[in-house]
């Protein structure tokens, strides 16, 4: 069985960049790496459907 690896582009203004790769030297983690990890802790918000009507 193949596992398909994607790629995402992401744009950072230079303090997300910084806070990025302060994370990542802390957890010894590529920057890649630790993108994925904050994806996958991320929590979503649902969206407010009142705001959506106007």
């Amino acid at each position: 069985m193949s596992t398909k690896k994607n790629r995402l582009n992401v744009s950072l203004d230079p303090i997300e960049r910084e806070k990025l790769e302060k994370l990542a030297a802390e957890s010894g983690l590529s920057l890649s790496r630790t993108i994925a990890q904050l994806i996958r802790k991320a929590k979503s918000k649902p969206k407010d459907d009142d705001l959506t009507d106007r």
